[in-house]
């Protein structure tokens, strides 16, 4: 899990060759229909708008996935999120949705961080993480990016 201001994500783009693509977005990006999804290249990466009331910590559980990392920007509003490792959550709500990419926890996080306007936090498929939490209304924006394991797999597999 990384958090930082969205001024410093140059610094993460190292991390995976579409983090990049995700810098360029934004510089131009119009935020959009919240909940409708907008592809950059294909399912590899795309970008999910939300604009939402936030949860009390107790009604935000944990989630995780397994083919996407997660890029949660906080554009306006004030959002804390919790976090706990993966292998460290031992009640799943229910099996793995396999289509929507998403698991459920019973588990609480260990910690909880703030995500002010202007931040961001990077999920890995290894973090479990519990968003928007706060108070009033949060307007985020959501990259999902193909894990690289994914990717290569994805390669083997067409080869």
């Amino acid at each position: 899990m990384i958090t930082a201001t969205l001024a410093n994500f140059s610094r993460y783009t190292s991390l995976h060759p579409q983090f990049n693509k995700i810098e360029e977005f934004l510089r131009n990006y119009t935020f959009g229909k919240s909940g409708e999804r907008v592809y950059l290249d294909d399912d590899k990466i795309f970008v999910i708008p939300a604009l939402d009331i936030a949860k009390l910590k107790e009604n935000a559980p944990l989630e995780a996935h397994n083919r996407y990392i997660d890029i949660q920007i906080c554009l306006e509003g004030h959002e804390t999120m919790g976090w706990r490792s993966r292998s460290d959550c031992h009640m799943p709500k229910s099996t793995f949705d396999s289509d929507k990419d998403i698991v459920f926890f019973d588990d609480r996080p260990l910690t909880y961080f703030d995500v002010p306007a202007g931040s961001f936090a990077i999920f890995f498929p290894e973090d479990c993480h519990a968003p928007m939490i706060g108070e009033g209304v949060i307007k985020k924006v959501v990259f999902k990016v193909e894990e690289l394991k994914m990717i290569i797999e994805n390669r083997l597999l067409t080869a």
